[in-house]
C-alpha cells in the first residue's frame, strides 16, 4: 500500500480570526474569484494537489486541509534557492519529524490569492514527490468549494448569500477551531468525535488509544490487519480495522475501513518543563486527533467550506450536481 500523509503541525504564530456569520439582509450574489484545477497525486490514494507558483515558477501542492499552516518541500526550496531562516515554530509530522525552519517566497499564487515575501514552513517529511502542501492559512480568506469528482476547487470572496453555489447540499455541519484543526462532529459506530476532515491524508485514521478505549481495540483483536511502515518509518506501524458505520451530519458511509496509528507526534518534540510552571512541559498537548476523515471517505462527498460562516456544507459527490 502507498504512504499515508503526515499530519500537521501546532504552530504558536498561526491565529483564525472570528467571523460572523454573513446577514441574509447583506448578502449578495457570490462572487467567484478563481477555478483551480485538482489533479490526483499517488496511485489509488485520491489525494489532490494544486497548482501554485513559486516566485513566477508553477509547481503542485497537495491540497490539505487537515493542515493549519502551508509548507514547502525541501527538494523545491533547494530547486529554486530560496532563502531559510530559523523559525520560533515548529511543525511535526504524524511520524514524529519536526521542522524549525521556513523559506521566503518573494512572490507566492494560489487561484486568487497573491502574497509577497510569504515565510513558508520547510515541511518535515523528506521523500514526498511535490512542491509541499497548501493548508488552512491559504484558504481560509475565501469560501472554497471542493468537487473531486469535476476536480475543481473554486475559491469565492465571502460576501455572499449563505450556503453552496450551484448545488443543493444535503447536510451542514458547524465548522470550529481545536488545536489549529478545523473540527466536524462526526458519529462512528455509536461513539461521537470531534473530527478533523483531512484531504492531505489517504486514510481515516484513528489514534490508538481512543480504540482501545472507546473499542477495546489493539494489535491482536479480531478483524485488525497490520499496516507496516508508515510514511515508511519502520518504526511506525498501524493496523487497519473495518467499522460498521461512520456518519457525518446523517451522511452515511457504510464499512469505513480505519488507519489506527499509535500517538507518537511527539517523540521529537520540546518536553522540557515550561519556565513559569515547572510542573508542566512543553507541547504536552501535541497530540493526534482522536479521529480524522481521510480522502476514503472525503472523495465521496462535494464540500464547501464556508469560512464566512465558519460551516461546511456537505453532499453525496454524486448528488450535487447543478452545475
Amino acid at each position: 500500500m502507498g504512504m499515508v500523509l503526515r499530519r500537521l503541525a501546532v504552530l504558536s504564530l498561526f491565529f483564525v480570526s472570528p467571523t460572523c456569520p454573513v446577514q441574509a439582509q447583506d448578502c449578495a450574489p457570490a462572487n467567484l474569484l478563481a477555478t483551480v484545477p485538482m489533479h490526483s497525486a499517488e496511485p489509488e490514494s485520491n489525494i489532490r494537489t494544486v497548482p501554485v507558483t513559486l516566485n513566477g515558477v508553477t509547481r503542485h501542492m497537495v491540497l490539505d486541509t487537515g493542515g493549519a499552516i502551508t509548507q514547502l518541500s525541501r527538494d523545491t526550496i533547494e530547486e529554486l534557492q530560496l532563502p531559510m531562516h530559523a523559525s520560533g515554530a515548529a511543525v511535526y509530522d504524524i511520524n514524529g519529524r519536526v521542522s524549525h525552519r521556513f523559506a521566503l517566497v518573494k512572490d507566492f499564487t494560489f487561484g486568487d490569492l497573491h502574497r509577497g515575501d510569504a515565510a513558508l514552513l520547510v515541511w518535515p517529511e523528506t521523500v514526498r514527490p511535490y512542491a509541499g502542501e497548501l493548508a488552512q492559512d491559504m484558504l481560509q480568506p475565501y469560501d472554497v468549494d471542493v468537487d473531486f469528482i469535476s476536480g475543481e476547487l473554486k475559491m469565492f470572496a465571502k460576501d455572499h448569500c449563505p450556503g453552496p453555489v450551484g448545488w443543493t447540499p444535503t447536510a451542514r455541519a458547524v465548522m470550529h477551531n481545536k488545536g489549529w484543526h478545523l473540527h466536524i462532529p462526526v458519529t462512528l459506530d455509536g461513539h461521537s468525535y470531534d473530527a478533523i476532515f483531512d484531504t492531505g491524508s489517504r486514510h481515516t485514521i484513528m489514534r490508538l488509544p481512543t480504540a482501545r478505549h472507546d473499542f477495546g481495540l489493539d494489535s491482536d483483536s479480531p478483524g485488525m490487519e497490520p499496516y507496516r511502515a508508515i510514511n515508511g518509518d519502520p518504526f511506525l506501524n498501524g493496523l487497519l480495522h473495518k467499522f460498521s458505520q461512520l456518519s457525518v451530519s446523517g451522511i452515511v458511509i457504510d464499512h469505513p475501513e480505519v488507519l489506527i496509528v499509535p500517538d507518537i507526534m511527539n517523540r521529537n518534540a520540546d518536553r522540557s518543563p515550561l519556565a513559569e510552571n515547572p510542573a508542566y512541559h512543553h507541547n504536552a498537548g501535541l497530540v493526534l486527533p482522536e479521529l480524522s476523515l481521510g480522502m476514503d471517505v472525503l472523495k465521496q462527498l462535494h464540500l464547501f467550506m464556508a469560512f464566512g460562516e465558519q460551516v461546511l456544507y456537505i453532499a453525496p459527490a454524486k448528488a450535487s450536481g447543478g452545475r
